[in-house]
């Protein structure tokens, strides 16, 4: 089975006009996978009203997490 990080990295890719330029990480003490992508990217990651990226914390969430546990995915800030 992949990790958050892997398979939040090839979902994101599939959404982007520029795959080759997402970057994905884990941040253990956040429990949390960290996104880059180009800024022209950035609303495709996020969606209408932020459902796309809700999406991928729920279905990361209900994948990769145990019992009362949560997995947050966060677009990187620059």
């Amino acid at each position: 089975m992949a990790s958050p990080v892997e398979w939040v990295e090839s979902v994101v890719k599939r959404l982007v006009d520029h795959p080759e330029k997402v970057e994905a990480r884990w941040l253990e003490t956040e429990k949390t996978v960290e996104i880059n992508v180009l800024p022209d990217d950035r609303g495709k990651v996020i969606g209408r009203r932020g459902k796309t990226i809700d999406s991928l914390r729920i279905l990361a969430t209900a994948v990769f997490a145990g019992p009362n546990e949560r997995i947050d995915v966060k677009l990187r800030e620059e």
